[in-house]
């Protein structure tokens, strides 16, 4: 039995969802799936009753959750009396929704492994945070910026779209096509430029807000979008196209406030984690 399984089956039994056990762990949902799954063939009996909304414990699952809590927190234990004393470093980190998870997974894991006895807690970009991960366009004034990786936007729609089949996707090919439209948006200004230079019509079935909503929609046969390529992900519901001559992009970086000194070495982390995402 793996500790690694332990530790998602709790995820994903104090969660009661596998999507947000996985976004809370940090790794691909398949293998929250599969450490479960091997918890069940090891144990011989179902942990979860899987449903459209989640996942509801069994009474196995719910006998498990104490036992688990406690290896796992015997086994922190443990490594904590063998653990050198580190200056308690408390940071929190506010996310931009919707970043490239795997990009941000690489950011902690560097900290925490670049930066001994760092306490980071993650929380939401509403919250008082001491650094934040966010596009350049929702910069404060009162905030520097450290540039961590540039994103570049795409023309995303469904696999049985027309569009697929074209080689090259320019904006002419989105006259009067079915669009779904997101407010706010990092590059509404110069998006809608581009539309109105070429004179194209959009045909707009929806607006949202968030990049998450817009591409269900997309796969869902509402129409296309224009979105940033890192949140598509690995979505087999979608194909994705460049639109010849277009350059949009947002710039992702770390925003921390001018007149507030950093926990010391953190921009070398930062430095050592761009090397990695760019």
């Amino acid at each position: 039995m793996y500790l690694r399984s332990l530790r998602y089956f709790v995820a994903v039994y104090e969660e009661l969802s596998l999507s947000a056990a996985s976004k809370r762990c940090f790794v691909a949902q398949p293998s929250i799936s599969t450490a479960i799954q091997q918890l069940e063939s090891e144990l011989e009996c179902p942990l979860f009753l899987r449903h459209s909304k989640g996942v509801t414990p069994t009474v196995e699952g719910t006998r498990l959750y104490p036992h688990a809590c406690k290896v796992l927190s015997d086994v922190k234990s443990i490594k904590e009396l063998f653990r050198d004393e580190a200056e308690h470093l408390p940071l929190r980190l506010a996310l931009m929704p919707y970043l490239s998870g795997k990009k941000v997974s690489g950011i902690i894991k560097e900290l925490i492994q670049n930066m001994p006895g760092l306490d980071l807690t993650l929380v939401d970009i509403t919250q008082e945070s001491d650094v934040r991960i966010i596009s350049s366009t929702i910069l404060e004034s009162n905030e520097a910026f450290h540039k961590l990786w540039v994103d570049r936007y795409v023309l995303v729609v469904p696999v049985d779209h027309p569009l697929v089949m074209q080689e090259t996707v320019v904006l002419e090919h989105l006259n009067n096509l079915p669009f779904i439209s997101r407010k706010p948006c990092d590059i509404t200004d110069t998006w809608q430029f581009a539309v109105q230079k070429e004179g194209v019509n959009l045909n707009i079935k929806a607006t949202v807000r968030t990049e998450e909503y817009a591409l269900d929609l997309v796969a869902a046969g509402l129409g296309a979008s224009i979105v940033p390529r890192d949140s598509v992900g690995d979505r087999k519901d979608l194909v994705i196209r460049e639109v010849d001559n277009l350059q949009l992009e947002r710039v992702v970086g770390l925003a921390y406030l001018k007149d507030k000194s950093l926990p010391q070495g953190l921009l070398a982390a930062i430095d050592k984690i761009q090397e990695d995402v760019t």
